[in-house]
């Protein structure tokens, strides 16, 4: 089965989640899916890749990037020759590519919601442009209309998570939720790391320097000294004035910043924490939460949006303000060793029921129904 990606995130050194929701399909579905893939290759050692960037750089991770972008994913994808079965757009910012690779190859299209621009702007997160300045309403307008095209044209809908069931009725016929996991046999920690800071307890937030993330939560709070905290915040995809904040607030004391963590050194040093602190807006699903849970670690967290189903059933701290993060610490200081552990046990039980080969084989029986349908 020939299916074309397009892919709006590094495969190798993904920059979020849908970029490892990808690279994990990509391993399992090898045997059964060639994957002809339009994205932004980093050491481009895949098969099958064409790059898309935006013919802007200047304008890259801005509104400007995302609509020229629909135009150089499809152009990209015009490279190859064969024959597709399916064409599937992993991202809004490539649904509007995926109509037109739709309408050119002439084969089904399978769209995944990994963020909703509709609920992002619900909750006051402009991914695209801020309404308030010069023109933000309109370009914000022409992008979620991108986002409704490929819904409306697509065979099938994959949300990342029950959250978005509800939200969008209308498509319902033709939705499918496959979440995000994690495979236990490739999260094992391997080394014991030699990580600044000299304290016992260390917490972390690992993700995307982005207002949807929250992280205003945790610069505006005062993290107790005997506590070291670490941002893992790459400045690729990053927002301002978010990432700059985030290198200000580190010191060479407790709070420190790491550019980047992937693969091995990933899985080392989230079971080097004590906690995950997710202090999310909105979280279509949250595989740090996995990530977390899986690594023993206490999850800090709004507990917003996809985040819910991960935790239903396991204990958290729940952090609406930076006072509270600031409460939830102390009190995760005063947990005994056997409520830490009974925690840590219930957390990894849960991470270990979203296995990615459970994913795959979803998202697999989704090509399969398509093709099926079509004979």
């Amino acid at each position: 089965m020939k299916v074309l990606a397009l892919v709006p995130d590094y495969i190798e050194k993904p920059s979020g989640g849908m970029g490892e929701q990808f690279r994990c399909m990509l391993e399992h579905l090898k045997e059964k899916v060639d994957y002809y893939i339009v994205g932004y290759p980093e050491e481009n050692k895949i098969k099958n890749y064409k790059e898309a960037y935006s013919p802007l750089p200047t304008f890259r991770h801005t509104a400007l990037t995302t609509i020229f972008g629909q135009s150089i994913y499809f152009l990209k994808a015009l490279e190859f020759k064969e024959d597709f079965d399916i064409i599937h757009a992993f991202d809004w910012s490539t649904f509007y590519a995926g109509y037109l690779c739709k309408e050119h190859f002439k084969k089904p299209l399978v769209c995944t919601m990994q963020l909703s621009l509709e609920q992002l702007n619900k909750h006051a997160v402009y991914f695209c442009h801020n309404p308030e300045h010069t023109d933000g309403k309109y370009i914000n307008d022409l992008q979620t209309e991108f986002e409704r095209l490929g819904f409306d044209n697509s065979e099938k809908i994959v949300q990342v998570s029950n959250y978005y069931s509800h939200l969008y009725p209308e498509y319902e016929n033709k939705t499918v939720v496959i979440t995000n996991g994690i495979d236990k046999e490739n999260w094992i920690k391997k080394r014991t790391l030699n990580l600044l800071g000299k304290n016992k307890i260390k917490l972390c937030y690992i993700g995307r320097a982005s207002s949807m993330k929250g992280i205003n939560l945790i610069l505006n709070a005062d993290i107790p000294e005997d506590v070291d905290f670490y941002f893992v915040v790459s400045p690729k995809n990053a927002e301002e004035p978010f990432y700059t904040n985030i290198v200000n607030k580190c010191n060479n004391k407790n709070i420190f910043h790491i550019s980047g963590l992937y693969g091995q050194d990933k899985v080392d040093f989230l079971y080097a924490m004590d906690g995950v602190v997710m202090p999310s807006i909105h979280e279509p699903f949250g595989i740090v939460a996995l990530e977390a849970l899986m690594s023993e670690c206490m999850l800090f967290t709004t507990g917003v949006g996809g985040i819910g189903e991960i935790l239903e059933g396991v204990p958290y701290v729940n952090i609406q303000t930076p006072e509270g993060f600031v409460e939830g610490i102390n009190n995760f200081k005063n947990l005994t060793v056997e409520e830490k552990n009974n925690i840590i046990e219930t957390g990894k039980q849960k991470a270990l029921c979203f296995p990615w080969s459970k994913s795959a084989d979803k998202l697999l029986n989704v090509y399969e129904g398509i093709m099926n349908s079509r004979k």
